[in-house]
């Protein structure tokens, strides 16, 4: 249905897409012909910020096209050769201005003089000033050559991993109670089946998939530590002490920063142990067992509540988001009324959902969801709504630091998320079966991004040590790793801990082998962690009427990257490095908690 499909073409502007593509390339050659001279003067100067500017504007209409375009229709061959020339013309010109870094360093009081003399350049100086601090990482400009050429590698394994776990490894097929045969294709088969009422079926259902990447563990292994080795090594290059360092270098913190926010979260475990009691307690006795086994925690309290319409689906969304002002709606009007988002799933559409990025100069911040009629696909279009709301109030008020990073990308998305689900659970507050629903749906969110993702970060950090420090490095010590940092972040009893070492329990420590960020090189999952803890917070004082903390969450979305991570985060009144804001969401979860039963 039209009506329920993205508007793409607007990003053309009346022209095609070749079009668009060649213009492109003339940008990029025209920057490439002025590079060798753009620091000599200050003509020379804002003439390269000027065209940079259009290569970027150009660049994100264009690549934003081919590439959601390609996530319609992923087996089509157009947009992927589309895509495959995009890539290789950005690596050319990467490769041919691979030294930039080195000249603006060398020529760094000459392009001050610039930025603080004139006006309209005045607003670049931060951009620059993080230029700066990477002189002592700064190869000379033959290295830096020789390195860029490299950089077309740099998701190799990646690639790999995503190759193995996608198309080589194969779940075998499932027996229910009764003996009827379910196929098992993908993941998403997984999620959907261990929701399934017959409990044998998901008994089967999670022991094949956990074994089959058991099945690999050792490929997976290794595949990890020459990812680990491989940007440990670029890192080192780069005179860091390790990829994890290279990583907090460029969010602006240290790594003191990181392993505080472990123990900060740590503390959540006793909030955790009592939810899971709760729902343990509830779980049995809505499925009329004794005990609770690894097969069962999928089970939503209640049913998953399903058949909701996508114009039922707008309607809940406004409703809960109005707590963020006629303004913020305005835009989630846009949104539906202007074709932003593609709502339904297809043959050959990409899987998930997003919200996108590069979005400088656009006037549409599309969504890519799968609307599937269950609660699921509404606090998915709550969460990629915060996502681009975000957008829109950052591409109003920045003109140079539009970006979000990762550190606190988040936020938006939690806040719309959890003020859904705070809506809700008000909404139904004499319906205890409901709210069950609702608040388990609160409490699994609120841990699967700090606990869980505490304990990956965690682990991610101690493999690492295990390569600087020479240790031996076998799919046995990975599983002993994972193992212990559970107990850490979790309360296990003696008992469970031994079962745990036996099958088919011991098939779940395989989870540890099989998390995409792993083999990425990108040490960041315990921004999710970051985003969770301020997104409630951020959330449940909003919800409460707190006009301070709306007028400071506005502020926020209208930042971008103009400050630091941890100052953008400070714009809401939150301070991570204090054990306030923890202490706070703490407190708020206990209290939710007690309408639990």
């Amino acid at each position: 249905m039209e009506k329920y499909n993205w508007d793409l073409d607007s990003l053309l502007e009346g022209k095609n897409v070749e079009t668009l593509f060649e213009e492109w390339i003339k940008e990029n050659e025209k920057l490439i012909k002025i590079f060798p001279t753009f620091y000599l003067s200050k003509n020379q100067f804002k003439k390269w910020i000027n065209i940079n500017e259009r290569v970027e504007l150009i660049e994100n209409r264009l690549y934003n096209f081919i590439s959601n375009k390609l996530n319609e229709e992923l087996t089509n061959s157009q947009w992927l050769g589309l895509l495959q020339k995009f890539n290789k013309y950005s690596n050319i010109f990467h490769v041919r201005t691979s030294n930039y870094v080195n000249l603006v360093i060398a020529n760094n009081k000459k392009i001050s003089n610039y930025l603080n003399e004139d006006s309209e350049l005045k607003q670049y100086k931060r951009e620059f000033e993080l230029i700066y601090r990477l002189k002592t990482h700064i190869l000379s400009q033959e290295q830096e050559k020789v390195i860029s050429k490299l950089g077309i590698l740099g998701s190799s394994i990646s690639d790999i991993f995503t190759t193995l776990t996608d198309n080589d490894i194969k779940i075998d097929d499932a027996l229910d109670s009764k003996g009827k045969i379910y196929k098992i294709n993908t993941q998403s088969d997984v999620s959907r089946l261990l929701k399934n009422k017959d409990r044998t079926l998901r008994k089967n259902v999670w022991i094949n998939f956990h074994k089959s990447f058991n099945n690999y563990i050792n490929t997976l292994t290794q595949t990890m530590y020459y990812n680990y080795l491989q940007f440990n090594t670029y890192a080192k290059i780069r005179n860091f002490k390790d990829y994890i360092d290279a990583a907090a270098f460029n969010d602006e913190i240290n790594l003191d920063f990181i392993l505080n926010l472990y123990s900060k979260i740590e503390k959540f475990k006793d909030l955790h142990f009592a939810y899971k009691c709760k729902y343990s307690k509830i779980l049995k006795r809505q499925l009329k067992i004794s005990k609770i086994e690894p097969w069962d925690l999928s089970m939503d309290l209640s049913k998953n509540i399903s058949n909701i319409t996508i114009p039922q689906s707008k309607s809940i969304v406004l409703k809960a988001l109005n707590y963020l002002g006629d303004d913020y709606c305005s835009y989630i009007k846009k949104a539906f009324d202007e074709n932003w988002i593609s709502w339904l799933p297809k043959k050959g559409k990409i899987t998930g959902a997003y919200s996108i990025g590069n979005t400088k100069g656009l006037s549409k911040y599309y969504i890519l969801i799968n609307f599937d009629g269950t609660f699921n696909s509404v606090e998915t279009l709550a969460h990629e709504l915060g996502h681009s709301i975000n957008s829109c109030y950052v591409n109003k008020n920045q003109k140079v630091y539009t970006s979000t990073p990762v550190f606190y990308a988040e936020i938006s998305s939690i806040t719309a998320e959890t003020l859904l689900l705070l809506y809700l659970i008000n909404t139904n507050k004499n319906n205890q079966d409901k709210l069950n629903f609702f608040i388990s749906r609160l409490f699994n969110n609120f841990f699967s991004s700090t606990i869980r993702q505490i304990e990956f970060s965690n682990f991610e950090y101690e493999a690492n040590q295990m390569i600087n420090n020479n240790r031996s490095f076998n799919s046995s010590d990975l599983k002993d790793l994972y193992l212990k940092i559970l107990n850490k972040y979790e309360k296990i009893s003696e008992s469970k801990f031994k079962k745990m070492k036996i099958k088919p329990y011991i098939y779940g420590l395989s989870t540890i082998f099989r998390i995409p960020h792993f083999y990425a090189g990108n040490f960041y999952v315990y921004k999710y962690a970051i985003g969770q803890i301020c997104g409630f917070l951020v959330a449940i004082k909003i919800f409460n009427g707190d006009k301070k903390m709306l007028d400071n969450f506005i502020k926020f979305l209208s930042s971008g990257s103009s400050k630091s991570p941890l100052d953008t985060i400070k714009i809401l009144g939150i301070d991570l490095q204090s054990k306030k804001p923890f202490a706070e969401v703490e407190n708020e979860l206990w209290k939710i908690l007690k309408k639990l039963r």
